[in-house]
């Protein structure tokens, strides 16, 4: 009996022993995962249950200088479905289906254990707070802004593009893509076991849109040049086209259109198209040029508005090459009459009384070969060789417009810098930078990248903004040259070859230009293909607008500035003094011939 109670205890005892060792190990390991595996798990329960989302700002607005939309973002919608989760998958598709949105049962099977399969894409915000107070179990919603652009092709070039991840690829949307997009923002969403939301981090979305960017453009100024350069450009069956409307005074930009054109709404096929021409393409300007040779021996002293020049009958021999006017004069010209008939002869002559060193001097005064730093991408420098380079035909040549390359933007500001009294200003098409959800708030508080104008200043709370303000450049010529200037382009179209710019009403003054295309293939002036442009001020002395237009290679019977580019001038101008409301004066008396 000993050993037997003595044998049950050494059992006993050894199940009690096996039972403690058990619950040691537990123990052992519980304190293990407590304390040395605690991190590892917390994180990995939060992955599960704690679920990150980036919110996407909202894209800010491109608004004209009237404060008119010309680009916005809209939220628009993804429905999916879960497949695991669904519970009533027939009142799941009657419910989207009367939302617009068909489903079908075997669609699911085919996506396998995915628990992501998309059956709507573009859905609006009003059809998804129906589908989701229904509260359905298995359909979720991802949310994405789609950028529009309400007035279809107008303005392409000037709006530019956005890319598939909403970022800014031309125009003003890369310009200012820092600014419209905004900042993004992390919340968190909580879920239960089966992965279900059960707490969702909220956040209120008008608090984390991009700001708005507003235009020097106007809208109706901008629709004008558009419909006018068109009917031109069509009937002509031209290559390209270019208008520019700026305000002499201020250097603002309030319509700028190139053809051909593009929806910025639509998928671009051609990436031709993007290109701006009106700031990046390069042409001879012709005979719209001769402003600069003659602004600069004026200003200079080197002619003077009495003077005369004997015109050669037509035909003048320089180093080698015959020079011939086609308003032939025979006999002695004057300053004006030489800008009324276009005579390259007579320009030539004032040039060599310039002389190369000053001629090159105020060409560049006058902003050409010069980036005029608009804040658009893609502008171009131009074209034109040091002086030290020119040759015996340079100075001759570059007078009425040839030997020399230069943009629409250039030359439009040349010719405002007259009609601002010689003071040259920088072009620009941003008024400003608003906050997107107060667009009377501060502006933007850095600058648009490297091309953006800053002018410092304290506001009434004291902060720091950055506002977009006219800019001058520098003084080109004296007021009294300008004037001089002003009245010779106002007779060119009194009395010269400018005269199809006339408008009822309103007093003009420009000059035609009409440029032979180098032909690549003859490596030589063509005989065929031709640039010619118009550019004029409105009212004449007192300019309120300037008014560019170029027509490369038009086709037809006529090829001259006088019948294809001056027509499109006067239409624009006639129809934009008008809305703009500038006074008319007809009976100004200014205009004199010697």
């Amino acid at each position: 009996m000993p050993g037997r109670n003595k044998k049950r205890i050494s059992r006993k005892t050894a199940l009690v022993l096996a039972i403690l060792a058990v619950f040691f190990l537990l123990f052992a390991k519980l304190v293990y995962v407590q304390i040395f595996l605690h991190g590892k798990i917390n994180k990995a329960v939060k992955r599960m249950v704690n679920r990150k989302n980036i919110e996407v700002s909202k894209r800010g607005d491109i608004l004209d200088s009237g404060g008119k939309i010309l680009a916005s973002s809209i939220e628009k919608y993804t429905v999916f479905l879960d497949p695991k989760i669904i519970e009533d998958f027939d009142r799941v598709k009657s419910i989207l289906s009367e939302n617009g949105i068909k489903v079908k049962e075997k669609s699911l099977s085919e996506f396998g254990e995915t628990s992501y399969v998309p059956v709507a894409f573009n859905i609006d915000a009003d059809a998804v707070d129906k589908i989701k107070n229904e509260k359905l179990k298995g359909v979720g919603f991802e949310s994405r802004y789609l950028r529009q652009y309400p007035e279809g092709r107008l303005l392409a070039h000037i709006l530019g593009i956005t890319g598939s991840d909403g970022n800014g690829l031309e125009g003003i949307e890369k310009t200012c893509n820092e600014f419209l997009s905004g900042d993004n923002v992390m919340t968190k969403a909580i879920r239960d076991g089966r992965g279900r939301i059960i707490q969702d981090g909220f956040i209120d979305k008008t608090k984390i849109c991009g700001r708005n960017a507003k235009l020097s453009i106007d809208r109706n100024v901008q629709f004008i040049a558009e419909q006018e350069l068109r009917r031109a450009f069509e009937k002509y069956k031209a290559k390209k086209a270019v208008c520019i409307v700026q305000n002499p005074k201020t250097g603002k930009i309030l319509a700028m259109a190139s053809l051909p054109d593009f929806n910025s709404s639509d998928k671009i096929k051609d990436l031709g198209v993007l290109r701006n021409s009106a700031i990046s393409d390069i042409y001879e300007p012709g005979s719209t040029f001769k402003i600069v040779a003659a602004a600069a021996a004026l200003e200079l002293g080197k002619v003077k508005f009495t003077d005369s020049f004997y015109l050669e009958n037509g035909k003048y021999k320089i180093a080698g090459h015959t020079i011939k006017d086609d308003h032939k004069i025979k006999k002695s010209a004057s300053l004006s009459k030489i800008m009324e008939k276009s005579s390259n002869i007579g320009m030539i002559k004032i040039a060599q009384k310039l002389g190369s060193e000053d001629f090159y001097r105020y060409i560049r005064k006058f902003g050409f070969y010069s980036l005029a730093g608009i804040e658009l991408p893609g502008e171009a420098k131009g074209l034109l060789a040091d002086v030290k380079n020119w040759n015996a035909l340079s100075l001759p040549t570059i007078s009425f417009g040839q030997g020399i390359g230069v943009t629409g933007l250039q030359m439009i500001n040349a010719f405002s810098a007259v009609a601002n009294d010689g003071v040259l200003m920088k072009p620009s098409v941003i008024e400003n930078i608003e906050k997107a959800d107060d667009a009377e708030a501060a502006l933007a508080k850095s600058a648009i990248l490297m091309h953006v104008m800053r002018t410092k200043g304290k506001t009434d709370n004291g902060m720091i903004e950055d506002v977009f303000e006219s800019k001058e450049i520098r003084r080109v010529v004296s007021v009294e040259t300008a004037r001089i200037v002003k009245k010779l382009l106002k007779n060119v179209v009194d009395f010269g070859t400018g005269s199809s710019a006339k408008i009822p009403g309103y007093t003009v003054g420009g000059k035609t230009g009409t440029a032979q295309k180098v032909d690549p293939a003859l490596k030589t002036y063509s005989t065929k293909y031709y640039t010619v442009s118009f550019c004029g001020m409105v009212p004449a002395m007192e300019p309120e607008i300037v008014i560019l237009v170029v027509i490369d290679e038009p086709k037809g019977s006529s090829y001259y500035a006088a019948s294809v580019a001056s027509p499109v001038f006067a239409n624009i101008a006639k129809r934009t003094a008008e809305y703009l409301g500038i006074k008319k004066d007809d009976k100004d008396e200014s205009s004199f011939q010697i």
